[in-house]
């Protein structure tokens, strides 16, 4: 019927809304955005944000006009981010405003409140939801895809949904850390987590309990421990890091001789509970990190860590939103970051 339309319409000629075309035609609002990626595509249309969808006379078959075009775009995060979180926004920004596009930063402290104020939002060309230790209702994600033609999140928290992702493969940090630590001599080790389902954690807490050899070496995993009241990288660890290993402190030791961390982002409140318990590192303890080597507050260049960088990150949700732009049709990706592990003085040879 569109095909059909748009033949008798003449260059430049405003076709209807989707939802006017779900209400005119009685389809849903999937059906009816195919039909338009596929016209696109086709070069029989093209859309620009905040004006609608125009007709294309001549248009180059298999060429979609503007299709990759990044000139809009809105940006999501909870208010609760972190500094890496920060910077990958600052990176997007900056390459952004480089190519003449406009951005959109949206800081929300509750979904539902975020929805209301996206529904009288213009449309974008693009957006990004921060999304790394909190649950995405689905109707914040179809409506998100139903006001730009590409989506795409920062964090592999969310599962089962036909979206591009970009996140890091926390269980190759685990094994870097595993790998550097054991290198060192240390068999009995102890995981801190933060207190959260997001599946990247839960991954890495059941990938580090299930571990009795690393590389052929026989290993002991305490039981992971969840720090109580944090759900979030940015909350203030101190407190709660030293109400969670004080009850373990015996002789002036912890059951284990290195300490993985990961989920926090307070390096000073992880530096300032080790000091209170008097497990200064490498000393009493070897430390290790999983978080973001290019985010100097995670790890106060003293806390040896891996993980992946907020610059590869920025570059990488860049990519693939232009790629969605270019390739509407294209199964959904998912894009692992390269993970890097930097050592600084916080890791030594086991000392009991």
């Amino acid at each position: 019927m569109l095909e059909e339309r748009i033949r008798s319409l003449d260059d430049g000629a405003r076709l209807p809304t989707v939802r006017q075309l779900m209400k005119e035609l009685g389809v849903s609002q999937s059906a009816v955005q195919d039909a338009l990626g596929r016209l696109r595509h086709q070069g029989l249309i093209t859309s620009h944000v905040g004006r609608g969808t125009y007709v294309v006379k001549d248009g180059e078959p298999g060429m979609e006009r503007e299709a990759a075009s990044l000139s809009s775009l809105l940006i999501l995060s909870n208010a609760s981010i972190n500094e890496r979180c920060a910077l990958v926004q600052n990176h997007i920004v900056d390459a952004l405003d480089d190519e003449g596009g406009r951005v959109v930063q949206i800081s929300y402290h509750n979904t539902d409140h975020l929805i209301e104020v996206l529904t009288c939002v213009p449309d974008f060309d693009a957006a990004v939801l921060q999304a790394h230790y909190e649950a995405m209702p689905v109707r914040l994600l179809a409506l998100l895809q139903q006001k730009t033609r590409a989506l795409v999140l920062d964090g592999l928290s969310v599962a089962g949904v036909d979206i591009d992702r970009v996140g890091t493969d926390w269980e190759a940090a685990l094994g870097l850390a595993l790998d550097h630590l054991t290198g060192l001599g240390h068999r009995r080790f102890g995981l801190v987590s933060l207190n959260s389902p997001a599946l990247p954690l839960t991954g890495i807490r059941r990938a580090f309990t299930r571990l009795d050899t690393w590389r052929g070496k026989p290993v002991e995993m305490a039981p992971p421990i969840l720090l109580p009241h944090l759900r979030h990288p940015s909350q203030p660890a101190a407190d709660a890091l030293e109400e969670a290993l004080r009850p373990l402190v015996r002789d002036g030791a912890l059951p284990f001789t290195a300490l993985v961390v990961v989920g926090l982002s307070d390096a000073v409140g992880i530096d300032a509970a080790l000091g209170r318990l008097g497990l200064s590192a490498p000393d009493r303890l070897s430390v290790h990190l999983l978080g973001h080597a290019d985010v100097p507050s995670e790890h106060l260049n003293r806390y040896t860590i891996a993980g992946s960088t907020h610059a590869e990150a920025g570059r990488t949700l860049l990519d693939l939103l232009r790629s969605r732009l270019a390739n509407p049709d294209a199964p959904p990706r998912d894009a692992y970051l390269k993970v890097e592990q930097t050592i600084f003085g916080s890791t030594g040879t086991p000392t009991c």
